[in-house]
């Protein structure tokens, strides 16, 4: 890993390449993540092993009204299966989808560009116990900021780094399940975007 970010130091001080940030210029771009793993609890009397995959998936799709400043839809995916001691465990897929601003701070014909991330979206939970469907709404919001690096005038990579709000609601829960989680904190995400100039 340290080599390819050495790599992409030197490429982006030895390069001519600048972002396209003009109006009328389309930004689509995404980010995902696969996360699998095995966790051994143990506490008196109870022992078990809990196998997980989870999956997150989120794109961006926008258009510059301004110069520098780009406006559009994101939609999200994030998809968890789990088994526990080999038996069927906690299932769930959340879908959201909403509007994000995003705003560079420097002129475009950089190599590098500062920028703001804003966006909020709204969406539905759907938890697959073994015996009961629960269902909710899945609201996120974040404002993020940080630095892309432009491959070439229609291709980047941004590392941002921000606070992110999601809240997570069941609305047929038992009295005894929690019916609204609220997870608080910040966040450091790698996405790449392509910059598409409008013919």
């Amino acid at each position: 890993m340290k080599p390819f970010f050495i790599s992409l130091f030197l490429f982006i001080i030895n390069s001519n390449c600048y972002g396209q940030l003009e109006q009328n210029t389309w930004l689509v771009g995404g980010s995902g993540s696969y996360y699998k793993y095995t966790e051994d609890f143990s506490s008196r009397p109870a022992s078990y092993i809990v196998k997980a995959r989870n999956i997150d998936i989120s794109a961006s799709i926008g258009y510059f009204v301004l110069n520098r400043m780009a406006l559009g839809m994101r939609p999200y995916f994030n998809g968890f299966k789990s088994e526990v001691s080999g038996e069927k465990g906690q299932n769930y897929y959340r879908v959201s989808v909403g509007p994000f601003a995003r705003y560079y701070f420097l002129e475009g014909e950089r190599r590098t560009n500062l920028l703001l991330d804003i966006g909020y979206q709204l969406g539905l939970n759907r938890d697959f116990p073994t015996d009961i469907t629960f269902k909710g709404k899945n609201n996120i919001f974040s404002a993020m900021g940080g630095m892309e690096f432009f491959f070439n005038t229609a291709a980047g990579m941004d590392i941002l780094f921000g606070y992110v709000n999601k809240m997570l609601s069941i609305d047929n829960a038992p009295v005894q399940v929690n019916q609204l989680s609220n997870k608080k904190g910040f966040q450091l995400s790698i996405g790449f975007q392509f910059h598409l100039e409008k013919k």
